[in-house]
């Protein structure tokens, strides 16, 4: 899963420019997931989920067709991008409004050190919008967490981020990517060398087999442990 921020100060036309990357990306048959921060609450004004809220619940789940959780507590950006791949496997994740981040990111008014390209979504022709999306494709990458494995040819992670930004560095198979195990500390995910992912995914699910009365498939095994 590629990551890519948009970033930018308020009404440069950062949602304009999301909305078309969505459509951009899902032509091309990518599968896109997003994240919008916001300053606010995400609760919905007048309805069930307000009114829970306001009676003192410190959770509320919306479950049907859909599930969504209003939690008061702000869930660090690490934690949530690598709970994705555990609900839905996606290509490009887009996120849009956190601006310290050291993600690939297109700027529609400031820039960083990770900026790929600044644009303005609301002049932006359908060559220059192309070109967006090969950067895109080209210069984003996922979720990194410092293993500093070297297996990508760079010295650190931080490095290769730098490099892949600038077009100086191929799509990696990083080795600290969460393929078969993952371990959170205090909400944090600690990178994991595919060996040790390996040694965690088969003495785990070697137990639950152990365990289980009725032979069943076993897709995806959660372990929560708290003190």
């Amino acid at each position: 899963m590629k990551i890519l921020g948009i970033i930018g100060t308020k009404d440069t036309g950062k949602t304009t420019l999301v909305t078309r990357l969505i459509k951009g990306l899902t032509d091309k048959g990518y599968k896109v997931g997003t994240i919008k921060h916001t300053h606010g609450r995400f609760d919905f004004p007048g309805k069930d989920t307000e009114i829970h809220r306001k009676a003192g619940a410190k959770l509320v789940i919306g479950a049907g067709k859909e599930t969504f959780f209003l939690s008061p507590k702000e869930k660090n950006i690490k934690w949530i991008i690598s709970t994705i791949p555990f609900i839905e496997e996606i290509d490009f994740l887009i996120i849009e409004g956190f601006k310290k981040m050291e993600f690939a990111n297109i700027s529609t008014s400031i820039e960083n050190e990770f900026t790929i390209k600044k644009v303005d979504p609301f002049s932006l022709k359908d060559e220059e919008f192309k070109e967006i999306l090969q950067l895109t494709e080209k210069r984003t990458y996922g979720l990194l967490l410092g293993l500093n494995c070297g297996k990508c040819g760079f010295e650190s992670c931080e490095e290769f981020a730098r490099a892949k930004v600038k077009g100086d560095a191929d799509d990696v198979n990083c080795k600290s990517q969460f393929k078969r195990a993952m371990l959170r500390i205090n909400g944090n995910p600690i990178p994991l060398n595919p060996f040790v992912q390996k040694i965690m995914s088969e003495t785990i699910t070697g137990m639950v087999k152990s365990l289980q009365r009725e032979e069943t498939e076993i897709d995806k095994i959660e372990i929560i442990i708290k003190w």
